[in-house]
């Protein structure tokens, strides 16, 4: 064994530690546990999160056995542990330590099988590394296997510096990481990546995307939220789908995080202005976690002004708990009554002195007894100062410097600094101020089940109380709460990371450079953009099955190569009909399947489309003979009230009984009065279908033309045609927009496969974008 560079090696990281780390750290060198996160100290202090160091023994790691660490192991651990803190420049978080700290007790239980009776650091070796690796492969998810391959290797490197083991260590699991230099060449290298981890594509995530429907959800909770406290939350939620922020990154944004910088013109330096506005540039200053820095998020422009709202929204709702902060930190924190409180002569309260100040008890409940009695059973273990009977009445009294311990009791406010927020921050102890913060709550008012909040408790969000609102817990979510269901069964739900996964996978979809990804993200690991990556190739997969079938790339010309004859096939086909606010439910129903049984519903069906353009001359006279007399108006529609079915429009001749004088020219673009558009489902798509064959002749023709004249009348017949075609297809899509899609079956059960993320969504635009520019 090389015990003397063993020893070398622990001495040094155990000089550090007592030299640079220990002064502020609650822990020493010998103990048992070191703790990480929000519950850590010092150099383990994280603003998320909580890990736990037991160094003692390993329990519930998956697929080895729970065993004691022996003693010199411990302290080889932790001194791994301390060079890759120092390695990382102080930058490394609990949470990256704690993954290889775990990796370290893989390592330890590799060795302990293999020799029971020497389980030294110095006798590691290449082939336990690769045993302990071959057990986490068998219990571990593949898509973390890159990640845990990476560890290992890291790991190796920095004990091969020491030289501690009697031969080099030459763990070789790699795992392909991709370093994409255009579209192409990523999408092989990603496949290859997917081939290789033999991953199921379907698992690489819709879970880890916003649905479209959780996003319509989310939109209705704008208008649905009621309590402040909802509010806010949901605030934070549509700050990180608009700028895909890491939530902890977000929770610690301040009040004065906005810069908002003129846009100038490059010639002359004055303030550009657009339609009479002034234009900005908006940024937000931020921790970037992960190495990342302090730095500042620059605000894509379409997105600036919701920014700047959700700001401004939350400053509002905020102002009464900054107040409170500003009023508490006056007083030095002597103690946490509110004002209201203080303003009270005697040093004791009554119950109704509470609601309002201490508790915010719902109105709806039970009344003023109801809340009442919330407030007692809140306050159980408070000590009562006197109670007076008053009849059926109780008047029960407590003094100011009970309640003040209750509250102090409530969320830490028994600390050094109870109202301000301190955590660790690349090597930095940072502390802000709770009321320069921008989300800050109420203690409990984001908990939907609950009757009363603790208002005297002004506390930043955390991630916990995020996710629980979003549906991550047996808790009510705002969902549930306000029925807000993503299918038949289930809720939406989604967690505080799914945001910024949604943008990750925006940025890899639409081709954007490597490092501009990762610069756009607040990242510092390039390594990291592969992740979305994969989630960008499965929705690219995605994407071409839907436009293969609804035949979306086919974009610049607009041609369109399936053609549909029947309203049901069409039906069929995308699963939906459109409706008019204008029409009633039959004439709806009628409308899109043409099943008119008799001229008189057919009659129904024109008055009831005068709305619109289809029957313009018809209505014209209508108009023109209902102010004379409504009788003959009637039956001049009545007169008229033939739809006969044509593969576009339809024709208001009885052509069944006169036969048709022009052969049905109207269906090769030739103009008949007696044509009409009838609004049916499938009948846009037709006559696109016409329009582009005739497009294809009109080319082919028009080449034949530059070498032979004979045919320009004929080219110039083509082009009337296609003129008018042209007119009616902007006259059928105009009034499609004006139309609600209504889906026929339910979303999920489409009989054609339809998008359900909004990153299959933006796939499909950009496969269009895409189209169209090659």
């Amino acid at each position: 064994m090389n015990l003397e560079k063993y020893n070398t090696f622990i001495e040094e990281q155990k000089n550090y530690f007592n030299q640079n780390l220990q002064s502020n750290f609650k822990w020493g060198w010998n103990d048992s546990s070191w703790y990480g996160g929000t519950i850590g100290s010092g150099w383990l202090l994280s603003r998320s999160g909580k890990t736990h160091f037991t160094f003692g023994t390993i329990k519930k790691l998956k697929g080895i056995e729970n065993k004691t660490i022996d003693p010199v192991f411990q302290e080889f651990i932790k001194s791994v542990l301390i060079l890759s803190y120092r390695k990382s420049n102080s930058k490394a978080s609990p949470q990256k330590l704690y993954s290889e700290f775990l990796i370290l007790k893989r390592w330890f239980s590799a060795l302990y099988t293999e020799n029971t009776d020497n389980v030294h650091p110095c006798q590691l070796s290449t082939s336990i590394l690769n045993k302990s690796f071959e057990i986490l492969v068998e219990n571990s998810s593949k898509t973390n296997l890159p990640d845990h391959a990476g560890t290992y290797l890291r790991l190796q490197e920095m004990l091969n510096h020491y030289g501690i083991t009697e031969q080099p260590l030459e763990f070789s699991q790699k795992y392909l990481y991709i370093n994409r230099q255009n579209r192409t060449p990523n999408a092989k290298k990603t496949k290859a990546l997917i081939d290789q981890l033999e991953l199921d594509e379907d698992d690489l995530d819709k879970e880890k995307l916003i649905s479209i429907r959780t996003f319509i959800n989310i939109v209705s909770l704008i208008s649905l939220c009621e309590t402040n406290g909802e509010k806010i939350v949901l605030n934070l939620l549509l700050l990180l789908i608009v700028t895909g922020l890491r939530s902890t990154e977000a929770i610690l944004l301040k009040t004065d995080a906005l810069i908002k910088q003129p846009i100038l013109d490059p010639v002359t330096k004055e303030h550009l202005t657009l339609d009479g506005k002034k234009q900005y540039t908006l940024g937000i200053q931020y921790h970037g976690a992960k190495g990342a820095g302090f730095r500042i998020h620059w605000v894509e422009p379409l997105s600036a002004n919701l920014v700047e709202t959700i700001f401004q929204s939350v400053l509002g709702l905020t102002q009464e708990y900054r107040e409170h902060l500003y009023y508490i930190r006056s007083k030095n924190c002597s103690d946490f009554l509110p004002k209201s409180i203080d303003d009270i002569d005697q040093d004791f309260v009554e119950i109704d002195d509470l609601i309002g100040t201490i508790f915010g008890v719902k109105d709806n409940y039970k009344g003023r007894a109801g809340q009442r009695d919330v407030v007692i059973k809140s306050i159980k273990n408070v000590p009562i100062y006197n109670e007076i009977r008053s009849g059926q009445s109780i008047e029960r009294y407590y003094l100011k410097k009970d309640i003040n311990q209750f509250i102090k009791g409530l969320a830490n406010y028994d600390s050094e600094f109870p109202i301000d927020h301190i955590f660790n921050y690349e090597g930095k102890t940072e502390i802000i101020a709770f009321e320069d913060l921008l989300f800050i709550h109420e203690f409990r008012s984001a908990t939907l089940q609950r009757a009363f909040i603790n208002k005297s408790n002004v506390l930043p969000l955390n991630a916990t109380i995020i996710n629980n609102f979003l549906g991550n817990s047996l808790s009510v979510s705002v969902f549930e709460k306000y029925q807000l269901m993503e299918n038949d069964k289930e809720y939406s739900k989604l967690t505080t990371h799914i945001p910024r996964h949604n943008i990750n996978t925006f940025l890899a979809l639409s081709g954007l450079a490597e490092h501009l990804q990762a610069m756009l993200m607040g990242r510092v690991d390039i390594k990291q953009n592969q992740y979305y990556q994969h989630l960008a190739l499965k929705q690219r997969k995605v994407t071409a099955s839907l436009l293969e079938k609804h035949e979306l790339a086919l974009y610049e010309n607009g041609k369109q190569e399936v053609k549909l004859d029947y309203p049901i096939d069409s039906i069929k086909h995308d699963g939906l009909m459109y409706f008019s606010d204008q029409l009633g439910l039959e004439n709806n129903l009628k409308m899109n399947l043409q099943t008119f049984d008799s001229k008189n519903e057919v009659a129904s069906y024109v008055r009831e489309s005068f709305f619109d353009e289809y029957f313009q001359d018809i209505a014209e006279s209508f108009n023109e003979l209902v102010k004379e007399d409504q009788s003959l108006a009637n039956s001049l529609v009545q007169r008229h009230a033939c739809l006969h079915p044509l593969p576009f429009g339809g024709c208001m001749r009885e052509v069944a009984v006169h036969d048709c004088p022009k052969r049905l020219a109207c269906q090769s673009g030739d103009q008949c009065g007696n044509f009409a558009l009838t609004g049916r489902k499938g009948e846009l798509e037709v006559l696109k279908h016409t329009l582009n064959e005739l497009l294809d002749k009109f080319s082919h023709i028009e080449q034949i033309v530059a070498h032979d004249l004979s045919y320009s009348e004929m080219l110039e017949g083509l082009r009337q045609k296609i003129l008018y075609l042209s007119d009616l297809k902007i006259k059928a899509l105009d009034r499609q927009n004006g139309l609600t899609p209504v889906p026929v079956f339910p979303y999920g059960d489409a009989i054609t496969k339809l998008p359900t993320t909004l990153s299959e969504l933006f796939a499909i635009e950009q496969q269009k974008k895409e189209t169209k520019e090659a």
